[in-house]
């Protein structure tokens, strides 16, 4: 009787049959843990703490970026803080106003700044604060630190920010800058409208400790904007 001869047994077609499918069944996995990801990644962030302890509300955005509003209410916001003069504080109803001190203000020159607008100016930029507060002073009465004279601006409309390049805009606000002096609570009005150029920054946070200075500082700034230049409205524009 003839002995059949033995044939080796080939195992390359189930190899290749077994890669291909631990290479379907990582696909499927890696598939899994993307889709996983970006549903993290879409759980915006509804609620945040800042330093101070303050919560907002927040979306993630890019370190350049700012929204519209954001802008429209930095401007708005640290204009008014700059233009309205008042060195009578708010008083407490559990506090005879007669006790009340007024504010001595901030030697700016030969000129003085009520502390408010003082503290508003960190909004600047460096290279644009020092002149711009010293225009102020100049156009600050001096009988504001008496409590006869005080001022506020009027701010009736700012435009939606214009994006120059990144991370920097131009914004036009239309105001009015009322004049009040002494019982006259009708006030004066002078038109105050100007276009307003904002960059973003970069917030350094608080030490421990800090300065009235670096506080007033961080308070104007930690919205993570400055304004780097002020000029009139061009309304032919």
């Amino acid at each position: 009787m003839r002995l059949l001869d033995k044939k080796e047994i080939n195992f390359t077609p189930l190899l290749s049959l077994g890669q291909t499918v631990i290479l379907i069944f990582v696909f499927f996995i890696c598939l899994t843990i993307s889709n996983r990801l970006g549903q993290i990644a879409n759980n915006k962030p509804t609620l945040v703490e800042l330093q101070d302890g303050t919560p907002i509300r927040a979306i993630p955005i890019g370190a350049k970026e700012r929204t519209n509003q954001a802008i429209m209410n930095f401007v708005g916001r640290t204009m008014m803080n700059l233009m309205s003069w008042n060195a009578v504080p708010k008083s407490d109803e559990n506090l005879d106003p007669r006790n009340l001190k007024l504010d001595s203000g901030v030697q700016i020159g030969d000129k003085k700044l009520t502390t408010n607008t003082w503290g508003a100016g960190f909004a600047l930029s460096e290279d644009f604060r020092a002149s711009f507060l010293r225009e102020i002073a100049g156009l600050t009465p001096s009988d504001v630190f008496t409590g006869e004279t005080q001022s506020a601006l009027l701010v009736r409309y700012i435009s939606p920010p214009e994006k120059i390049s990144e991370g920097q805009w131009r914004t036009d606000m239309v105001a009015n800058l009322v004049i009040f002096k002494g019982k006259d609570q009708a006030g004066k009005a002078i038109s105050f409208n100007k276009t307003v150029f904002v960059r973003a920054i970069d917030t350094l946070p608080l030490p421990n400790n800090p300065s009235a200075q670096m506080l007033a500082a961080y308070n104007a700034r930690k919205a993570g904007m400055e304004i780097y230049r002020i000029q009139d409205l061009d309304l032919g524009r």
